[in-house]
């Protein structure tokens, strides 16, 4: 086995001889030392881009989750709407039929304010995830702050029923964080995670049939996800996962 040539491998990565070291003389390293130095100083530098770009892969993989689920979120919701406006429809018809002025002013007023309310579709899931990335990305407190990111989920409905669309929906999503904990936003060292207490957590209220342990196997798989992931509580997605009754 040839010996290796530590000289010809130190000199090429800028190693001097001793005779023609200019620096301090106590600084000066035999071949073999610089050789071996430089490998570990590699070796650390690698292991932590490999860390870097498995943190990053894993960030893309939890933004890509976060889009999806808010997508078909919205998508609910527009079904959900539509029928309720379908079922309206019919009520104003049938008022108009029996002459019933009161019954059709209420039926066409509520009907009226779902239309304003109702998502507009939108076929493009790859537009909705690149959105709601950028969002994750300019705003890294959701996936950093559990207390934030469950209180973002909790009105996430809330802010696409009162007709929030496109940026305008995570713009107002920001705010109303923002409104609500503006104390998390002064000082940014206060990124970190926070703990929640159980007795601090939100409560929802469910009938008993709305339970965990009567979602299908997929959705318990989905569900568990999501928890792992840091997005939301069981109960959280419980309360929003929607229920055919």
């Amino acid at each position: 086995m040839t010996e290796r040539d530590y000289e010809a491998e130190a000199s090429e990565q800028g190693w001097t001889p001793k005779e023609d070291w200019k620096g301090d003389p106590e600084k000066w390293t035999d071949s073999k030392t610089f050789v071996e130095r430089g490998e570990k100083i590699a070796g650390i530098l690698k292991s932590r881009l490999d860390k870097q770009d498995a943190k990053i892969q894993s960030l893309q993989d939890a933004n890509k989750k976060f889009g999806e689920y808010h997508k078909q979120t919205l998508e609910a919701q527009r079904e959900k709407t539509a029928k309720t406006i379908a079922e309206l429809e019919v009520q104003v018809a049938q008022a108009v039929t029996d002459g019933d002025g009161q019954a059709y002013t209420r039926h066409n007023r509520e009907l009226n304010d779902l239309k304003t309310a109702l998502p507009e579709p939108d076929n493009s899931v790859e537009a909705w995830n690149e959105q709601s990335q950028q969002w994750v990305g300019d705003n890294p407190w959701y996936n950093t702050n559990r207390k934030l990111g469950r209180f973002a989920d909790g009105i996430a409905e809330e802010v696409i029923a009162e007709g929030y669309r496109g940026t305008a929906y995570f713009s107002e999503l920001t705010k109303r964080v923002k409104d609500e904990f503006p104390e998390e936003f002064e000082n940014p060292n206060k990124s970190t995670p926070n703990v929640v207490e159980e007795g601090g957590q939100r409560s929802t209220t469910n009938s008993k049939a709305h339970t965990y342990e009567n979602l299908s196997r997929e959705e318990k798989r989905v569900c568990d996800g999501f928890v792992a992931e840091g997005f939301m509580t069981r109960e959280d997605y419980v309360a929003n996962y929607e229920w055919e009754d």
